[in-house]
């Protein structure tokens, strides 16, 4: 993901953590993600209240999510995907957040 998106948006910074508690622990005013990729583990989601709350002034993605209804607001992708139906399911969220509008395809 970090390859595309340095393609993509090269001033992006794309950092890997193992669970979205953890992002939030790392971010702060130097480092405060707008967009959150989170991968399901065999289809599920490990969030708690915290994080749901967190997560709600930002953009994500899931990956291989099972149940979609839970998060319609969200973008959601399963394996094998694009490099295409990654920049389009963020160019997706991200026009609604009065970014500039980024030319996906």
């Amino acid at each position: 993901m970090s390859g595309i998106f340095a393609f993509w948006q090269a001033g992006c910074i794309c950092k890997t953590f193992g669970s979205v508690g953890q992002v939030r622990a790392a971010a702060d005013k130097s480092f405060d993600p707008e967009l959150v990729f989170i991968a399901a583990q065999n289809g599920v989601l490990d969030l708690d209240g915290e994080d749901l709350s967190w997560l709600e002034d930002r953009a994500v993605i899931t990956l291989d999510l099972a149940d979609r209804t839970q998060f319609p607001q969200w973008q959601h992708l399963s394996c094998p995907f694009t490099q295409e139906q990654v920049i389009q399911a963020a160019y997706n969220l991200m026009c609604d957040r009065d970014l500039d509008q980024i030319e996906a395809g």
